[in-house]
């Protein structure tokens, strides 16, 4: 990390306790010579969540968040690494200096930018609350159903349509005027010296990150502008496309719960937090960024849903969304709030209970595709080629071979095409002429072969096969599992069943099992699992829970194969 060296940053780790750092947001009971409590990254009844004070790590056998002291406050609160450094480092009274001199100059200039943005979002708050200018906004906030509690609980603020009363109040206080034009509060005279405001009769949103104020957005109440909404520009402290509002507050939901809902607009996010929905962030302005992605991830989102507007823009930027999520392979699913409303004004009128239900019957954002993408088919040969070249990316994206199925069984029946023919197309082959085209085996691309079953399912194998590969012990609890003839992955199997005979014969060859594994893709998965569990720890508690994890998962997807095959059962027809 620039500016602290590696001697430093060895200091704080050994010095900083663990224990006690986790114990401020998580409740822990000691455990033999460690300390375990409930996960604070995922939902969970039963501790699997672990901090090792020997190795100064804490570990989550459930989720696998795993990491030291400065991890854990980066991974909780949404801090950089250098702050939660920082952070950890005066609570133990090390000095991290010497800082690189240019890192601390910037450093320096953000911190003094934040000061700036804090004045003036206190400046804003005064006129809303205190200034007759402000009564516009306050009665816009009731039109809106807004209450005066959240208002203040959120810090709007209200900028008055007035020249430059924000940069006059600012240069009173001694500020800095350069400042002010540098965090996009104020803007140069183009016929004399001195700046303007930004923002003019607009209600301020303030958009916080990391426990300050980093920029602002600000939605026009009084004269006259082509943006309803105006946004800070890019500063030194503030990047559209790497903030989301209203992420300070939904961290800790989105933690618990695993879900975080996108909306489009300040207001939509402020009035679902109101309502009790809270897992809730929008975007600053801007479109859905892989960087946003990562973000919520590291909140702990293990889906997300687009609750995007009914509109052609809303419509483009949920399918923008969904591509996005698409490529990084991160679950995702769709909402249009009916008669095109926003969804704070969705939750105002089905209330919070109705509001959840409509999310959780979203519709996966994979399928939300393939129907966008369906709607454009044309009559003609060509144009229904062209629609199946357009969804088979989609379609081997599908989570589930039983998703995978009725993906192609949709595309079948709207291009009015035979299945198996669109089958092998999907797959990239050709079937044979004047036969019924078979099941095809899935192709592996070269360095990346497709893995064919259920990821919950794969990633479950491999950990099972690294436990069963270190050890006669393990691999006998394995074996007694009966867990072999519930896997799904060929290669897999193999290899676990070779490993379960030399076990039972004294002679458990793990390197040599590992090397045999012709797909590279999944021998790098199970070295990097390994790995996992070398740095983790393993124990017997923790492969039982991965035994019982994968049993269900087994068991529920052969009961979604039978359900498939049934001819009794009514296929799902697209509408």
């Amino acid at each position: 990390m620039a500016g602290i060296s590696d001697e430093k940053l060895q200091e704080l780790r050994d010095r900083v306790d663990v224990v006690a750092v986790v114990q401020r947001r998580v409740g822990l009971k000691k455990s033999g010579r460690d300390w375990k409590g409930l996960c604070p990254f995922h939902g969970e009844k039963t501790p699997s969540f672990y901090v090792v004070p020997d190795k100064h790590i804490f570990h989550c056998f459930g989720c696998g968040a795993t990491g030291d002291a400065i991890k854990f406050v980066m991974q909780l609160d949404g801090k950089s690494f250098r702050e939660a450094a920082e952070e950890l480092a005066t609570e133990a009274g090390i000095d991290l200096k010497p800082a690189d001199p240019e890192e601390a100059r910037r450093s320096a200039r953000r911190a003094a930018l934040a000061e700036v943005n804090e004045k003036a979002c206190i400046f804003y708050e005064r006129v809303l609350w205190e200034h007759p200018r402000g009564a516009v906004a306050r009665e816009h906030l009731e039109k809106r159903g807004v209450s005066a509690e959240t208002a203040k609980a959120w810090r709007l603020g209200y900028a008055p349509n007035q020249w430059d009363q924000l940069c006059k109040s600012l240069a009173r206080g001694k500020v800095d005027l350069k400042l002010v034009e540098e965090a996009g509060l104020g803007v140069p005279r183009k016929k004399q010296e001195g700046l303007y405001d930004r923002f003019r009769g607009r209600l301020m949103i303030p958009i916080r990150e990391a426990g300050r104020t980093v920029g602002f957005g600000g939605r026009l109440l009084e004269g006259e502008s082509e943006a309803k909404y105006l946004n800070s520009p890019d500063t030194p402290l503030y990047t559209k496309g790497s903030v989301l509002y209203a992420l300070d507050k939904a961290r800790d939901p989105i933690r618990r719960e695993g879900v975080v809902l996108f909306v489009e607009g300040y207001f939509d996010a402020i009035g679902l937090h109101q309502a009790g929905v809270q897992t809730a962030v929008a975007t600053c302005g801007t479109a859905l960024t892989e960087r946003h992605l990562e973000l919520v991830q590291r909140a702990g989102a293990r889906e997300l849903v687009f609750v995007f507007d009914g509109d052609a823009a809303g419509l483009r930027a949920a399918q923008r969304a969904s591509e996005i999520a698409a490529a990084a392979a991160v679950p995702a699913r769709v909402l249009v709030p009916p008669g095109g409303e926003d969804p704070d004004e969705t939750v105002l009128r089905v209330g919070v209970k109705a509001f959840r239900e409509l999310v959780s019957s979203a519709q996966s954002a994979l399928e939300f595709l393939l129907d966008r993408a369906l709607e454009k088919t044309g009559s003609s040969i060509e144009d229904r080629v062209r629609t199946v070249e357009a969804v088979a990316g989609i379609v081997r994206a599908a989570p589930t071979p039983l998703a995978r199925d009725l993906y192609l069984e949709k595309v079948a029946e709207r291009i009015d095409a035979p299945l198996d023919a669109v089958r092998a197309a999907v797959d990239g082959r050709r079937p044979a002429p004047g036969k019924k085209a078979a099941q095809p085996a899935r192709q592996e691309a070269p360095g990346r072969p497709h893995l064919p079953e259920n990821l919950a399912l794969v990633r479950e194998e491999l950990a099972i096969l690294a436990y069963a590969l270190h050890s006669p012990e393990f691999a006998k609890i394995v074996d007694d599992s009966g867990a072999l003839a519930r896997f799904t992955v060929a290669a897999v199997r193999e290899v676990a069943e070779r490993a379960l005979a030399g076990a039972r014969e004294g002679s458990l060859a793990a390197d040599a099992l590992v090397t045999s594994i012709d797909s590279d893709r999944l021998r790098e998965a199970l070295l990097r699992e390994r790995a996992e569990q070398d740095r983790a720890g393993r124990s017997r508690r923790d492969l039982e829970l991965k035994l019982s994890h994968h049993r269900r998962i087994a068991e529920q997807e052969a009961a979604l194969r039978k359900v498939l095959k049934n001819p009794r059962v009514e296929r799902i027809r697209p509408r």
